[in-house]
């Protein structure tokens, strides 16, 4: 079978599949996930202004660059966040087939995060931050979101223990890793004078979220799916969840000394970031293997499944390449003596966070805000045109950035030529950049839209 007959172009329109039945948390999750879909279009949208005001400054806006990039950098971060908690209360009941120990608290965290990301957003865009980079919101609203985060661990633990004879392996990990979400940013509220301490705990949530607490979260999604979809077996789905499980714990917290080295830390932190980085890609390239023998022997019929799918195979692509090899390649030290700090990083950045984790996240959210509905063949392929503007968009300015990273590299930190000199010499791969953003946005809002009508036809019914 020719590999495009797995996602759907046959001419037939599926039938509508039964609605499960759902528990208070799953229909819970749904608010999660529209507000997670309704952040993602406006970080769409944020991003390509800042794009464009990179290559004109001089263009009015009343939010200076610097806060535009820092709400763009906490959308980045807060709808992934959003759309995993709403994944998390959906899979879990569907994977112990039993509710959450308390709806009630599931609601309350909902309003609470909400209100604190608003709060963060709406302070930047104010222009009162702290200036740290990626964590700019003032530290109190932090607390807030921690708050949401151990309403959301306690929820968790306490549905486990519920019946312990009975706790899979995917709502364990999926636990483990919202409670790391947690312990994770907790000493980040906190202001130190120390900048090396300042720099070490910003990056368990820099890289530690996504390496490591949103790993988990995510495996425990995909592990649901599979089965589910028929693409493997429990028994084959378990013995990879292990080894992932385990693997995003070691390769995060020491892989994380890449960024360690660089602010003071012991020099071997040097060697163990850069060598244990490299067991990040081996579950990845299992999933690979997993999947190809999956649709070998199986063929999705779901539309529902195969959109979701789509969604699923770009976010490990991209793990694979712009997540582990690019990522390690510029954890080398010679190499990252010269692209530290340049639009090369930018570049790997936006493949890594948005590729690795933003496309997994789309998945769960599509997934279940379908619940109950099967989309026609013709939204069928409006969504896989929406996950190939996405793709191509995200490629395409990243491709330009990593471009005039390396030029920058080459001709300020090699030659030593002045840096604004340097800096409108780049200008036209930042064009570029904006053209890839274009169609990036196009795909977000197309996507956004496809999303936003199921929910709207699955919520009438």
């Amino acid at each position: 079978m020719k590999l495009f007959e797995y996602f759907g172009f046959t001419g037939k329109v599926n039938q509508l599949m039964a609605p499960k039945q759902q528990f208070i948390a799953q229909k819970i999750s749904r608010r999660y996930c529209v507000f997670a879909i309704s952040l993602f279009s406006l970080q769409g949208i944020v991003a390509l202004l800042g794009a464009v005001d990179l290559v004109i400054p001089d263009l009015p806006s009343p939010i200076p660059f610097e806060y535009g990039r820092a709400i763009h950098l906490g959308l980045s971060t807060f709808w992934p966040l959003i759309g995993t908690m709403g994944m998390i209360y959906f899979f879990i009941t569907a994977e112990l087939n039993r509710e959450i120990y308390s709806p009630r608290l599931a609601r309350w965290q909902f309003w609470i995060v909400i209100l604190f990301c608003l709060l963060i957003l709406g302070s930047l865009a104010l222009r009162i931050g702290n200036g740290r980079e990626f964590l700019e919101g003032m530290p109190i609203f932090y607390v807030g979101i921690c708050l949401a985060l151990a309403l959301a661990s306690y929820n968790l633990i306490q549905t486990l223990l519920t019946d312990k004879r009975n706790i899979t392996p995917a709502a364990a990990t999926m636990t483990v890793g919202m409670t790391f979400l947690l312990l994770l940013l907790l000493p980040n509220t906190l202001t130190y004078t120390n900048p090396i301490a300042d720099e070490a705990t910003k990056f368990w949530v820099v890289h530690l979220w996504e390496e490591m607490a949103f790993e988990l979260t995510s495996a425990g999604f995909i592990a649901t799916f599979y089965v589910v979809s028929g693409l493997a077996s429990r028994a084959q789905i378990e013995k990879w969840l292990y080894l992932e499980a385990s693997l995003a714990v070691i390769g995060g917290l020491y892989g994380t000394g890449h960024h360690y080295y660089w602010i003071g830390f012991p020099a071997v932190w040097l060697i163990l970031g850069s060598l244990l980085s490299l067991v990040e890609v081996v579950p990845v390239g299992l999933l690979v293997h997993m999947t190809y023998k999956g649709l070998k022997h199986k063929k999705i019929r779901s539309n529902r499944e195969k959109l979701t799918l789509w969604l699923l195979l770009s976010s490990v692509f991209y793990h694979i390449t712009g997540a582990s090899l690019l990522g390690l390649i510029i954890t080398v030290p010679w190499v990252n003596l010269y692209m530290h700090g340049t639009f090369f990083t930018s570049g790997h950045a936006h493949l890594a966070l948005f590729g690795s984790l933003g496309f997994v996240v789309l998945a769960g959210c599509y997934y279940v805000l379908s619940q109950g509905s099967e989309p026609t063949l013709k939204g069928y392929k409006g969504g896989v045109l929406a996950v190939i503007l996405l793709n191509s968009g995200l490629i395409a300015m990243s491709s330009a950035l990593m471009v005039a990273g390396l030029m920058q590299a080459y001709f300020w930190r090699i030659l030593g030529m002045d840096f604004m000199e340097v800096r409108l010499s780049l200008n036209p791969y930042l064009i570029l950049r904006v053209l890839g953003g274009m169609v990036f946005t196009l795909g977000d809002l197309l996507l956004s839209w496809h999303i936003y009508r199921t929910w709207r036809t699955t919520n009438a019914k």
